[in-house]
């Protein structure tokens, strides 16, 4: 056992590594077509994978292209054959690139595996020299290292919202009756909120806007609802897209069901007769929203924009919704936490202009509102607030006092301060806030509707 070998240069596609790289420096858009799932780390080859590296670097940041002509000197440089993969470039169609590209995935993913199995097969080895601690850090460290290698094949996350209602139906239905143990969009999109958009005169393409606030106070609602009324008003432009890095996705469409059918605990409870017509009611208008949702934790920028551009070729685009900003993983590894979230807000503004369309992300406010008399957020209080404040087009703070007062006068109330507005006016709106079932509508149309059941 112990002649076992380690050597994994025997898992080695440098033909297909070259492949991909040739496709790419010969094709401005080749790249657009792996970026969400090839990494620089799958190229075996040290000088292709600082290659891509930089390419992907120029692709996120959106810098020139990564062709032959402006990656020339570093190509000449590392001593890369130019004229090998120039000519194997001609060899190459664009609909191989992403075959290829899952090889190499697949491939380095092997070349993990067989690693972590060797270091398993050494500490067998030397199992009588080693104490428990030690063993069981070798084997939690392989677990580990092999559930990483399936967590980074290349996947399509992106789900309808058709989908998720069948599989949320089904589980609703078993609660209800089971056992009791058992393309480029318009100038400007709006929200569907009337007192909202005669502030902000709407989402224009290509704005990035963020919506910031303390956990609890209705950041998803907010997005949930301005998902909701853009997916119905401009159906033709495209889906809604949204991305949820903390929340699952039938728990985001369980919110929206609530939402349209007015009803709180959906899948926690038993529903009456007449809740369940309401239900139904709402899995039928839900379905006809176009929105797609994906569900996927611990994404990059370049991966979100791989997915949002393949879904704008394949159906349109009309928007963006991110939850949240803080939660997207760090372009690079090893940056700290302030070089993270201004990389990735600049990767989303230019995400905004690449695409045509308005980019909403969510993002977390700091905890020292909560050292505060009045704890109502401000620019201040951003996390990370920097690179937000500078390259966000609009900066909403939404604040409800109930949260921290039980005995307001301001009950249901969702203040939405809108701090940044960079073509327009800011300032100040109130909007009715239904936490039980994630409702949020003008206080207007909430009391017309309360004076006529009364």
């Amino acid at each position: 056992m112990s002649d076992v070998s380690q050597d994994t240069s025997l898992l080695v596609e440098p033909e297909a590594e070259e492949q991909v790289l040739a496709r790419m420096l010969s094709d401005d858009q080749a790249i657009e077509e792996v970026a969400g799932f090839l990494l620089p780390e799958h190229f075996y080859t040290s000088n292709y994978r600082k290659l891509y590296k930089e390419a992907l670097r120029r692709w996120e940041g959106g810098e020139e292209p990564a062709n032959l002509a402006n990656m020339l000197p570093m190509m000449e440089k590392l001593g890369v054959d130019v004229m090998k993969l120039t000519n194997m470039a001609i060899d190459i169609a664009i609909w191989e690139m992403k075959p290829l590209a899952e090889r190499l995935v697949q491939t380095d993913g092997v070349r993990k595996a067989m690693k972590a199995g060797y270091e398993l097969i050494q500490m067998a080895n030397m199992s009588r020299m080693l104490d428990a601690d030690e063993i069981e850090q070798t084997i939690t460290k392989a677990t580990e290292t092999l559930t990483r290698i399936g967590e980074r094949q290349a996947k399509n996350t992106m789900r309808s919202v058709h989908d998720i209602l069948m599989e949320h139906t089904d589980k609703l239905e078993q609660t209800i009756w089971g056992d009791e143990e058992s393309e480029v969009v318009g100038p400007s999109i709006m929200t569907g909120m009337p007192d909202l958009d005669e502030l902000t005169n709407g989402y224009k393409a290509p704005e990035l806007i963020v919506i910031a606030a303390r956990p609890s106070v209705g950041k998803t609602a907010f997005a949930n609802q301005q998902a909701l009324n853009i997916a119905e008003k401009y159906a033709e432009k495209g889906p809604v897209a949204l991305f949820s890095l903390e929340m699952a996705a039938e728990e985001l469409v369980t919110r929206m069901l609530g939402n349209l059918a007015h009803l709180g605990g959906l899948g926690n409870r038993k529903l009456t007769e007449e809740e369940y017509n309401k239900y139904t009611m709402a899995v039928g208008l839900l379905a006809n929203h176009n929105i797609m949702i994906d569900d996927e934790p611990k994404q990059t920028v370049s991966k979100i924009r791989a997915k949002a551009r393949r879904l704008q070729k394949e159906q349109g685009l009309s928007a963006i919704f991110i939850d949240y900003l803080q939660f997207i993983e760090p372009p690079v590894k090893g940056m700290n936490r302030a070089d993270v979230v201004s990389e990735n807000t600049k990767a989303l503004k230019n995400m905004a202009k690449e695409l045509g369309v308005p980019v909403i992300a969510l993002a977390q406010v700091g905890r020292q509102v909560e050292q505060r008399a009045d704890k109502r957020p401000m620019m201040s209080d951003l996390r990370e607030s920097g690179e937000i404040e500078q390259t966000a087009d609009k900066i909403m703070f939404l604040y409800r006092d109930e949260y921290y007062n039980r005995d307001t006068e301001k009950k249901s109330i969702l203040e939405v301060d809108l701090a940044k507005n960079r073509n327009g006016a800011t300032g100040k709106r109130e909007l009715c806030f239904i936490k039980e079932y994630g409702k949020i509508r003008s206080l207007e149309v909430q009391h017309a509707e309360q004076l006529a059941i009364v």
